[in-house]
C-alpha cells in the first residue's frame, strides 16, 4: 500500500522522474566483465612495455651502497632510536663502568681564624643549632648584658668566650623574634 501511495505521489509531483525510473538507463555491466578486466589491463600494459616487475620478486639482488645505508639511518624514527640507544650506553658507562670522579677541593688549607671570620660574616646563611652542636661545650660563647656603663675596666679584656650585648640590642632581638621562637627560649 505504501509503494502505491509513494508511486502516486511521485507521479503527481515529478512525473518526469517517475518515467526515468521506469525506463532502463542502459548502464548495465555485462556479466563476467570484472572477471576478465584485470587480465585485459595487464595484457595492454605488457604490450606497450609499461609494466614493471616488483622489486621484492626480482631475481637479481640489488647491492646497497654505504650512502644509501646512511640515508636510511637519517630517517626520523631510526635516528631517534639510535640517539636514544647512544645516550643509554653513555649513561650506563658513566655510572656503572667509569670510576667516580672525586670532587676537587682546594689544596690550600684554611686557617681557623679565616673560618671563624667567614662564619661570623655569613652567620645568616647557617643554622645556629647545627653550629652549636659542632662546638665543644667549653667553647660555647657566654652572653652577658653590658649595661653600657662599662662593667669591665677599660684596660681589661673581656673573657675569650664572652659576648656582651647591650640592653637595647637585646630588646631589639626580642622584638624581632616570632612567638614560636620566644616559646622555644622558655
Amino acid at each position: 500500500m505504501k509503494k502505491e501511495k509513494l508511486h502516486d505521489e511521485l507521479n503527481e509531483h515529478a512525473p518526469f522522474l517517475n518515467e526515468l525510473r521506469q525506463k532502463e538507463d542502459g548502464l548495465r555491466v555485462p556479466g563476467e566483465y570484472f572477471d576478465a578486466l584485470e587480465d585485459s589491463v595487464f595484457r595492454q600494459l605488457d604490450a606497450i612495455g609499461a609494466r614493471r616487475k616488483p622489486a621484492a620478486f626480482s631475481k637479481t639482488k640489488q647491492q646497497r651502497s654505504w650512502w644509501q645505508f646512511l640515508q636510511n639511518l637519517w630517517q626520523p624514527r631510526l635516528a631517534l632510536a639510535v640517539a636514544g640507544l647512544l645516550v643509554m650506553v653513555v649513561v650506563g658507562w658513566r655510572y656503572f663502568i667509569a670510576p667516580p670522579v672525586a670532587p676537587v677541593i682546594a689544596d690550600a688549607t684554611i686557617s681557623a681564624e679565616d673560618a671563624a671570620t667567614y662564619l661570623l660574616d655569613n652567620l645568616q646563611e647557617f643554622d645556629l643549632n647545627q653550629i652549636a652542636m659542632i662546638l665543644p661545650e667549653d667553647e660555647f660563647p657566654q652572653i652577658s648584658l653590658d649595661p653600657g656603663h662599662g662593667t669591665t675596666p677599660e684596660g681589661a679584656a673581656a673573657p675569650k668566650n664572652e659576648v656582651q650585648i647591650s640592653p637595647e640590642d637585646l630588646e631589639q632581638l626580642l622584638r624581632d623574634m616570632t612567638d614560636e621562637e620566644l616559646e622555644e627560649l622558655l
